[in-house]
């Protein structure tokens, strides 16, 4: 995996949203850097961080959806649980020793590319019509 910079390329023009995307980024470059030491402890640490982080970045999304009413909520979501199901079970192979951390970690990372392509610049554009409409 190559060191990911974070770029105006990556935020979707939500600030909480943005803040959570851009620890990710920073989790899964210290991730990398763990992998690379093979220090297998720290790697751990940033894996436990990183499952947490994106638990409650999803949360975060989840009641910005429900807060306007998204109509594409039920869709975002389930993308939402096959990450963090598929998360669980490449840490649960990390531990037994099947997948090493830097799989993890370009696996996530291509999520997150993906996932805020699409979904969450959509999500970002909804919530940007209902803050206009507040006004």
């Amino acid at each position: 995996m190559v060191h990911l910079e974070w770029t105006a390329a990556l935020e979707v023009g939500h600030p909480e949203i943005d803040a959570d995307h851009r620890a990710m980024v920073s989790l899964l470059n210290r991730l990398h850097a763990a992998s690379s030491r093979s220090d297998q402890a720290a790697v751990r640490i940033e894996l436990a961080t990183l499952e947490a982080l994106t638990r409650d970045h999803f949360a975060r999304e989840e009641r910005l959806m429900l807060d306007i009413r998204y109509p594409f909520a039920a869709r975002h979501q389930k993308e939402h649980v096959h990450l963090f199901d598929e998360i669980g079970a490449q840490i649960d192979d990390f531990n037994e020793g099947l997948l090493g951390a830097a799989a993890i970690a370009q696996f996530i990372r291509r999520w997150l590319m993906d996932h805020v392509e699409t979904s969450d610049r959509q999500l970002c554009a909804a919530l940007a019509r209902r803050c206009q409409k507040s006004f």
